[in-house]
């Protein structure tokens, strides 16, 4: 589904509403109480040039960039400038003549931190970076639209399978017209990529067997029962496919690994690829892995007021991973 950037995120879903944007303001709002402590306070000592505030969402920090210029020495200028209005992650001064970073010129105290006047020139542009962390993970939603895809069914003999993804800032206009730029960096995008059926075509019918009669021995049986189901397992890995069935579930178990099931991903436009995880086990009831129902595939984005939208494709190539589910049982006939 893709989303005009120019177009403003009311018009382009038919859905915004006064509520969703108050939403957004008061999201904002909460979030740049910082910022406003520290423009009041900043203004005794300097003035301020511009403004940014960036939220790295995968880290859950808020940073607030400031271009400052001292003032010019006037009679009861104050040699510092305290903020004790809560203790940041990090805090720098940069003066942008020759980008140094002034280490000397900031100080942390207990509530906050202070800022040394007297080593820094009437004049010249400096550049404050102050960060803290955000408490609400909750606030993206408040912020950014998703488009997810959903697994739906499909054709067994496709090579690949597409998702297209979709993220965007909400109710742009309203940002926009009350708040300095705002910044978004690697927002966090998760799609479901559904493996289950892919290997269930695949893993021979012996092998399913003996997963089914592993189930039913996971449950409470009697005696008699209990040994006739073992009875049926030993019988079952006398046959081809049969082998050691924790072998075989070992060796599976590496191809939902992330570093493996990367090879069968493929991110494009504007996302890039972050990382795999598998989902829930297709055989539950069993005391140790089997193969997951979907893996969970994680890809980041950038959103600002220049590029509030981003659009991706999500390409999981199903016929390379059925070919190795496929050799994995192979090798396992071979031996």
């Amino acid at each position: 589904m893709m989303i005009d950037p120019s177009v403003s995120y009311d018009i382009a879903t038919g859905v915004g509403t006064v509520a969703g944007k108050e939403l957004v303001v008061q999201t904002i709002r909460s979030m740049v109480k910082h910022i406003g402590n520290l423009q009041k306070t900043l203004e005794s000592g300097f003035k301020i040039e511009g403004q940014q505030m960036t939220i790295m969402c995968s880290d859950g920090i808020q940073k607030y960039s400031l271009s400052l210029t001292p003032k010019r020495g006037l009679f009861g200028n104050p040699k510092s400038v305290d903020f004790p209005h809560g203790v940041p992650l990090r805090v720098e001064l940069t003066q942008m003549r020759g980008l140094c970073p002034l280490f000397d010129c900031v100080e942390r105290t207990i509530d906050g931190f202070s800022i040394n006047l007297t080593e820094l020139d009437p004049g010249e542009l400096y550049i404050l970076d102050v960060e803290y962390r955000f408490e609400d993970h909750r606030l993206m939603d408040s912020l950014v639209e998703r488009i997810i895809p959903r697994d739906v069914p499909r054709n067994p003999d496709e090579d690949i399978r597409e998702y297209e993804m979709s993220a965007q800032l909400k109710h742009l206009d309203v940002l926009r017209q009350k708040y300095f730029n705002v910044n978004l960096r690697d927002l966090e995008f998760s799609v479901d990529v559904s493996v289950y059926q892919d290997i269930n075509t695949k893993v021979p019918g012996i092998f399913r067997q003996q997963l089914e009669a592993l189930v039913e021995l996971s449950k409470k049986k009697g005696r008699s029962e209990g040994y006739k189901l073992w009875r049926r397992l030993y019988q079952l890995q006398q046959k081809e496919y049969g082998g050691d069935t924790m072998d075989i579930l070992e060796n599976m178990y590496d191809l939902f690994t992330p570093g493996r099931f990367r090879r069968y991903i493929d991110i494009r436009k504007d996302f890039t690829y972050l990382n795999c995880s598998r989902g829930s086990d297709y055989y539950d009831n069993l005391p140790f892995p089997t193969w997951p129902k979907s893996m969970k595939v994680i890809s980041k984005t950038d959103l600002n007021y220049n590029k509030p939208a981003a659009e991706g494709l999500l390409v999981y190539n199903q016929a390379d991973f059925v070919s190795e589910i496929e050799r994995l049982f192979k090798l396992e006939t071979i031996k």
